[in-house]
């Protein structure tokens, strides 16, 4: 313990709820600060997610042979079964908010972070994840179900918010890369009826683009090309509802080579063809595929 500060251990443990099976939900949760003793090491892992986030202070996550430091801003995810090893500074321990949850229904979301080894974050600047881990600590359990549902609900958009907006440390982009690769996000669908390649893409970011593709994927959560054909299946979606124009020519006006090409990659991403949209949509017409 620091000389003259007082450590701060909260644990709070959660009964399984009784009714319902939730997407997601808390074991347990706490607060720790000013821990200099704090170690953990857990070589068959947890049954549940273990998740962390550092407020202040520094502590450090094994990973093989390799020691990481964790400072303010950061956090790790355990998943169930990976082994854990992981400690607090001895002379500035960190203050660290955690929870031990179940993700039933969470594969998509997650993606497999955390599957095989701890997936190590940033999460700086996301100030709703801040408050819905305060509103977690001072939680306190309504009657029954109420409470329950309540539990679920946070945990979610916690899950929801770090996935969506924390980096992974190993593929920080430098400073100033975030900035630049959402406006380059932002160019790339107000000129997505363009004939953009890679190299054009990249060229907006100023960097190479094999270092674009995984800088954009990491932040974006796909690659450029997939960026791409997403924002153009989205204009393509406002044009079979609201026009009556024929399948080439809205393929044509929102940047595909031919007809035939974007109703496959239409199939694929709506899981049904461009006038069966249209149909299902309300807007069916007599058009042909021309």
């Amino acid at each position: 313990m620091l000389f003259g500060v007082r450590s701060l251990r909260i644990n709070h443990f959660v009964p399984e709820p009784r009714f319902e099976r939730f997407l997601c939900y808390p074991e347990s949760f706490g607060h720790y600060a000013n821990e200099t003793e704090h170690y953990e090491n857990r070589p068959n892992g947890l049954t549940t997610y273990n998740w962390h986030i550092v407020r202040a202070g520094k502590g450090y996550v094994r990973i093989g042979e390799k020691t990481v430091e964790l400072n303010s801003g950061t956090g790790f995810l355990y998943g169930p079964g990976v082994p854990q090893q992981y400690y607090a500074d001895s002379f500035e321990p960190w203050d660290i908010r955690w929870i031990h949850f179940t993700a039933r229904g969470l594969g998509t979301l997650l993606q497999g972070r955390g599957d095989r080894e701890p997936w190590l974050f940033s999460w700086e600047g996301v100030e709703r994840l801040d408050q819905l881990w305060s509103e977690l600590l001072d939680f306190r359990m309504p009657p029954m179900q109420e409470g329950a549902a309540r539990l679920s609900a946070i945990t979610y958009e916690m899950i929801a918010l770090i996935v969506q907006h924390a980096e992974t440390i190993e593929g920080i982009p430098k400073p100033g890369m975030r900035d630049r690769l959402t406006e380059v996000a932002e160019w790339i669908r107000s000129h997505c009826r363009e004939p953009l390649t890679l190299e054009q893409m990249s060229s907006q970011a100023s960097c190479s683009p094999s270092h674009f593709s995984r800088q954009f994927h990491s932040l974006i959560g796909k690659t450029p090309i997939e960026y791409l054909t997403e924002c153009r299946i989205l204009q393509s979606k406002n044009l079979l509802v609201s026009t009556s124009m024929t399948i080439k020519n809205i393929a044509e006006l929102v940047g595909f080579a031919n007809s035939t090409y974007f109703i496959q990659r239409f199939r694929k991403s709506e899981g049904m063809t461009p006038e069966q949209f249209r149909i299902l949509r309300g807007a069916g017409n007599n058009q042909q595929i021309n």
